[in-house]
């Protein structure tokens, strides 16, 4: 059964792709582990083979800004912390157990300036970043809040089962108390969709960050094992 990895890799020149195959090496996160802290120098690059991400901020009075998700098939890393050479402003959290191709930061660039198949990879991949990101500021600015939900569920519809409605909110730009009045606004005004395609009826406290202890950093994600907008 061909992977993830292997079919993002199939879309360079096969001695590119035999060179990626060599840097990177599998790794596994458990559930709620930092790939990335806020303030960490980013040395990593993560390929997602299986598993959830969310990259998120905290503002000053400690609220959880979530920015974008990364699940199967994405690059995971703090992108523009790596092009500026500074401490990330982001943190990475692993939503669920993931299975991860990790790559050093200073090899993984490395590779991709010695390689004109890699350049062009890197290049579509910034551009569909770009526009995601666009989208993303389009929204927060001028949709309302049932708006950037509607939205949310139609961009994301594959990962609305697997989020909380605390997750949803934050990257929506509400409390969940008026995400789930929204929600149940538009389950009764159904548009022919069933309830679960609008999320989870309730949240998890163990999955959505409201545990009684902080996430903690992933070691296991610098090692073999036996990082924006989505």
């Amino acid at each position: 059964m061909t992977s993830n990895f292997d079919r993002f890799l199939a879309q360079l020149p096969t001695a590119d792709a035999e060179r990626g195959r060599a840097l990177f090496r599998p790794a596994r996160v458990e559930r709620g582990e930092l790939l990335v802290r806020a303030g960490d120098r980013p040395e990593r690059v993560g390929f997602v083979e299986r598993g959830l991400f969310r990259l998120y901020q905290t503002d000053a009075a400690g609220t959880e800004r979530t920015l974008a998700f990364r699940a199967e098939g994405e690059l995971v890393c703090a992108y523009s912390a790596a092009l500026r050479q500074e401490p990330s402003r982001l943190t990475i959290e692993a939503l669920e157990p993931a299975d991860l191709m990790i790559a050093p930061r200073s090899t993984y660039d490395a590779l991709v300036r010695a390689s004109l198949g890699w350049q062009a990879l890197v290049a579509r991949l910034t551009e569909a970043l770009y526009l995601r990101v666009e989208q993303r500021q389009t929204e927060l600015l001028l949709a309302d809040a049932t708006e950037r939900y509607r939205l949310f569920l139609a961009g994301h519809e594959d990962l609305a089962g697997r989020l909380t409605q605390r997750q949803i909110a934050s990257y929506v730009g509400i409390t969940p108390e008026a995400l789930s009045r929204i929600r149940r606004r538009l389950i009764s005004i159904n548009d022919d969709r069933p309830a679960a395609a609008y999320g989870r009826d309730h949240d998890d406290d163990a999955r959505d960050g409201n545990r009684s202890s902080r996430p903690r950093s992933s070691p296991a994600a610098a090692h073999p094992a036996g990082e924006g907008t989505r």
